[in-house]
């Protein structure tokens, strides 16, 4: 959102310049221009802008879907900006690995002891960073509420009218992300102790760590992604069947064919952000040379376009 700039010109650039200037009284001979404004009124004006930026920002995060969709933006941001400030230092650069390895919940996690003795020497961006991931994971916990509504709904059978074939992704889009939310929940209650080490084993094949846990919760989030590639291809195919079959077109259906196929793409940059995350998460070795600076790219460009829908709706 852009800002006019409503800086006032100060009276020496309206003034005889080879003359001095009592700049607390306007000289008879120049007349103060209409549009000056004082610095008070530039405060003012400051003031009531911020005022607005948030109150609006209080209207995005009033729902789970907009505070979802804000941490989930601020959070990828601060990765950027944590992976930039690895150029400056081999030292932030080894605590941004750290970190990384600490989101990477599938690979070795380091000891919480070090990492509370070491907290300080952290950069505060990646502290904040992860900070912010703990809270986002912790709200997840309660993401299979509107998952079982979501699967409810679908079990119902499909609407009038709707395409078999996208219904069918759709459930098995559903049952993808029930199943990551379930094994996430469960091995993020594993690391905080709220399930013991031998439920995790029990459920674990003997392994009391919550390695493996994670790493299918990635893989079932990485078919529910793949999931929007298979919707998005068929409604492609649906869309190019029906202007074919109609033919010529009316300029409010060529409007709406832009609008359509405007947000088809705003869909595909989503899905095609998520996946090389969802792809680096599901392997036991993920891809080769991701950094923070990758997470963060991906992610922001995945949920900016939510976050700013939110944003626009509260104008």
């Amino acid at each position: 959102m852009s800002e006019q700039n409503n800086e006032a010109p100060s009276y020496a650039e309206v003034a005889d310049p080879a003359k001095p200037t009592d700049v607390t009284s306007t000289p008879k001979h120049v007349s103060a221009p209409s549009n000056v404004t004082g610095p008070s009124s530039s405060v003012s004006s400051l003031g009531k802008q911020l005022d607005r930026a948030i109150l609006r920002l209080n209207q995005v995060i009033s729902t789970p879907g907009g505070l979802n969709s804000f941490l989930s933006t601020f959070n990828y941001t601060l990765y950027i900006l944590a992976y930039l400030q690895t150029t400056h230092s081999h030292t932030i650069k080894r605590h941004a690995r750290t970190l990384l390895v600490l989101l990477n919940y599938g690979r070795s996690k380091p000891d919480a002891t070090i990492l509370v003795t070491d907290a300080g020497a952290v950069p505060p961006v990646a502290a904040l960073a992860g900070l912010i991931s703990r809270a986002r994971t912790t709200l997840r916990l309660f993401g299979l509420f509107p998952l079982y509504a979501w699967l409810k709904a679908l079990l119902k059978g499909k609407k009038e009218g709707e395409d078999p074939v996208l219904h069918r992704v759709a459930l098995l889009q559903c049952i993808s992300y029930i199943v990551y939310q379930a094994l996430e929940n469960i091995a993020v209650l594993g690391d905080n102790g709220v399930l013991s080490p031998s439920t995790i084993s029990r459920f674990n094949k003997g392994d009391s760590t919550t390695t493996r846990i994670y790493l299918w919760a990635y893989r079932a989030w990485l078919a529910g992604v793949t999931c929007d590639f298979l919707s998005l291809a068929r409604r492609a195919q649906r869309e190019k069947e029906k202007r074919e079959k109609r033919g010529s077109a009316s300029q409010e259906e060529i409007e709406e064919d832009r609008k359509t196929d405007s947000g088809w793409w705003r869909e595909f940059v989503v899905a095609a952000a998520w996946f090389p995350m969802a792809l680096h998460y599901s392997g036991e070795k993920g891809i080769p040379g991701w950094n923070l600076g990758w997470l963060g790219v991906t992610g922001w460009v995945a949920g900016l376009g939510r976050t700013k829908g939110y944003w626009d709706a509260t104008a």
